[in-house]
């Protein structure tokens, strides 16, 4: 069954509303009638059953929840965030759709030198925040995730970087550890984290670079904030491919797939 958004503030005591684009998918595409069950979801985590009891003039679905469900999203027992180089619309929402599928819990758009979408097209990524955002909530609703990734504001990677010292463990992954294997530090460093964080719950910050790659430069402000420099094998990854490989390495050390 599909499931269907609906936004917090959209439900009251048992009661549920679903305008815009979901509304219409309800009506116009799938043709639900009064009486027929809805799979919904929240963006925080919440899943819910509800039956659709009218539809309104103006295409508005209203009804009433019957159930409260655990969420059976596959997760993780840190929180991953993905800080990626801003890539050319197509290979960035191939990047947004993965990272959703693969559990990550934000996404941060990175401004680097090398990033081939021109920094002073910044002002026109905010324009695309919307298209940004159908992305990630098609891919939660295709893999039946209950909560929403925030996709941040556009970052420079020296102020992005130098935020998440002492907030957790750092990662980078670079094109420039020629014929170095993930396994060789990655590994170790994620069991390392594992041990030490106890019952408590860890951040991960996960930098990837743009197409450009990051600098000698970018690489030695990371090693200075004791951030952990690894390799992906010998083969040349698009930064998307890099982006859902390691993101996919670090849940599954984790458990998270």
């Amino acid at each position: 069954m599909p499931q269907f958004f609906v936004a917090p503030e959209d439900i009251q005591k048992k009661a549920f509303r679903l305008t815009g684009p979901e509304a219409f998918h309800v009506t116009k595409v799938l043709r639900y009638a009064p009486g027929q069950s809805l799979a919904l979801f929240d963006g925080r985590g919440g899943r819910f059953e509800g039956v659709i009891e009218r539809i309104e003039a103006d295409g508005t679905v209203g009804g009433r929840l019957t159930a409260t469900l655990q969420a059976d999203d596959v997760r993780s027992p840190v929180k991953l965030h993905l800080y990626l180089g801003l890539l050319k619309a197509g290979h960035w929402d191939y990047a947004l759709e993965k990272a959703t599928e693969l559990g990550v819990a934000s996404i941060v758009p990175l401004l680097t030198p090398r990033t081939v979408v021109l920094l002073h097209e910044v002002e026109r990524t905010r324009a695309k925040r919307d298209r940004w955002a159908r992305v990630v909530m098609a891919a939660a609703k295709q893999c039946g995730r209950a909560e929403l990734p925030p996709v941040r504001e556009p970052a420079q990677f020296r102020d992005a970087i130098r935020a998440c010292k002492d907030q957790g463990l750092i990662l980078l992954a670079w094109e420039g550890m020629k014929g170095a294997v993930a396994a060789e530090n990655l590994r170790l460093a994620l069991r390392e984290a594992d041990q030490k964080r106890g019952a408590d719950s860890l951040d991960i910050h996960l930098f990837i670079g743009p197409e450009g790659g990051f600098s000698e430069e970018e690489i030695e402000l990371a090693e200075s904030l004791e951030t952990v420099v690894f390799g992906m094998g010998p083969r040349v990854m698009r930064a998307d491919t890099a982006a859902a490989a390691a993101v996919t390495l670090v849940q599954y050390e984790f458990a998270g797939l």
